[in-house]
């Protein structure tokens, strides 16, 4: 039986959203500055775009994520991005 994924979470701030091209299209990735001081994480965030067409993520935003950890030799997954404003805990 493998290693058992660890998941962690984690806050940062949004530094920048870049369009990455990534199997012949355009993909959005936020660049997340985490608090605790740790290198850049890259979130995939899709078209970015709430119901009346706004970015729902901007740059300065504090946000929330999940860190996604495996077995040793592979890289840590970050994903599930949210504002820190849009919940009350986590």
């Amino acid at each position: 039986m493998g290693t058992p994924t660890i998941k962690t979470t984690g806050e940062g701030t949004i530094s920048a959203i870049r369009n990455v091209w990534i199997d012949s299209t355009w993909t959005r990735f936020a660049m997340v500055l985490p608090d605790e001081g740790s290198s850049k994480v890259a979130v995939r965030i899709g078209p970015n775009l709430t119901a009346d067409g706004e970015d729902s993520f901007r740059v300065g935003d504090k946000v929330r994520f999940t860190v996604l950890t495996e077995p040793a030799g592979e890289f840590p997954r970050v994903q599930d991005l949210v504002k820190s404003a849009d919940i009350n805990t986590f």
